[in-house]
């Protein structure tokens, strides 16, 4: 059996020698990692609902848990945040409760749209005895079908109508939706989990906190880390809500280092967030048409993206493989992409990266079958960490 310390260390320098390109991952600074490795990472702080603590020596960690709770309130520009949840699947739990009686519908893009698997029937509505209905949607143009929306919206009477998607390229028309929301009086949960870093730099559905009755979603992907979720929201009396079904209901011991951690990420994003985003949207569409004018097929072309996310299309199957095919050949070559078709530029614009005609070039020789990991090591040798205080 080899020790597990070992194990780690080889997968830290492992990780020091690769291009991430996960769309649903993001580097962590020093300081957040200082945070998650700290002496919170052994405690316990709960209020109780009187308003004392059950543990002791938590003086701290309360002082840590209002100031974290403060920046991201700042950074999203919300009256009220819920910092506690450790991760977005749970905050989407807390939101959907919230909202979603027994019995009642709630509304989401399909999976086969890239919609998030835990909105359908099998998942989260049947946990909760839920029913769950699909948001037409045009997979093409990657659009909501507005008018059948509206129309299936006032058959089905949704308590929430929930916006977000696991490929996600492309805004909502958030005023519109907001428009077919308040005819049937269905709330409107948008799950930021993927763009969450984006909206926070406003490059990104801008309007989310405006129009939206909450925001929620994961903390890790255009985010700057940790790990956990957030629940954003104006409305004091929705937030009540959601005070009602997190402790007990959803979780009880909230990490008081993942809360550290969140502060600090969130206390980044708010000096350097506008910044960051503009780059990974560049990135992102730069690395689109890279890919695409090196003969690697990119979906929705001439405009690609909107967001972090670049999707390749299955017409590369015949020459290059499958999608996990395809993911083989870059992770032999030092480059990591998911197994489903995205590519992300989160991570690699947190190092600095910016040539995207470059690296569409050295992704695209390592698809078509080169051996590019020199490519790879120089790209590397190149970068430095970015977006940190």
């Amino acid at each position: 059996m080899a020790p597990m310390v070992d194990i780690v260390d080889r997968y830290e320098r492992y990780r020091r020698n690769v291009l991430n390109l996960q769309a649903s991952e993001n580097f962590i600074c020093s300081h957040v990692r200082m945070a998650l490795g700290s002496d919170l990472a052994a405690r316990y702080s709960h209020i109780m609902p009187d308003g004392h603590n059950a543990y002791g020596g938590t003086d701290k960690i309360e002082e840590i848990y209002t100031e974290s709770e403060v920046s991201v309130k700042a950074l999203f520009k919300s009256k009220f945040a819920e910092i506690r949840p450790t991760g977005g699947h749970i905050a989407a739990e807390i939101c959907i409760l919230s909202s979603v009686k027994k019995g009642g519908t709630l509304m989401a893009i399909p999976e086969e749209y890239g919609g998030y698997t835990g909105y359908m029937q099998p998942y989260l509505p049947d946990l909760y005895s839920m029913k769950y209905e699909p948001i037409p949607y045009n997979g093409e143009t990657q659009e909501i079908i507005y008018d059948e929306f509206e129309a299936k919206a006032k058959e089905v009477k949704p308590q929430a109508i929930v916006l977000g998607q696991s490929f996600l390229v492309k805004h909502y028309d958030l005023k519109r939706i907001r428009e077919i929301a308040d005819s049937c009086g269905a709330k409107v949960l948008y799950d930021g989990s993927h763009p969450m870093g984006l909206i926070a730099g406003k490059k990104f559905q801008p309007d989310a906190m405006a129009l939206s009755d909450v925001l929620y979603g994961s903390t890790h992907k255009t985010f700057f880390g940790p790990q956990g979720g957030i629940i954003l929201t104006n409305d004091g009396d929705f937030f009540t809500h959601i005070q009602e079904n997190t402790v007990w209901k959803t979780f009880d011991n909230y990490h008081p280092n993942h809360i550290a951690a969140l502060g600090i990420a969130a206390q980044d994003l708010i000096q350097f967030g506008e910044t960051y985003a503009s780059w990974v949207v560049s990135n992102s569409a730069n690395l689109a048409r890279a890919l695409q004018d090196s003969g690697i097929s990119v979906k929705y072309a001439p405009w690609y993206t909107e967001s972090h996310q670049v999707i390749l299309s299955s017409d590369n199957r015949e020459k290059y493989g499958d999608f996990r095919e395809i993911s083989k050949k870059l992770g032999n070559n030092n480059i990591i992409v998911d197994t489903e078709g995205r590519i992300g530029t989160s991570e690699i614009t947190r190092l600095g990266l910016t040539d995207m005609m470059k690296l569409g070039q050295v992704m695209s020789d390592a698809i078509k079958g080169k051996d590019v990991r020199k490519d790879v090591t120089e790209i590397l040798r190149n970068t430095g960490v970015k977006y940190c205080r």
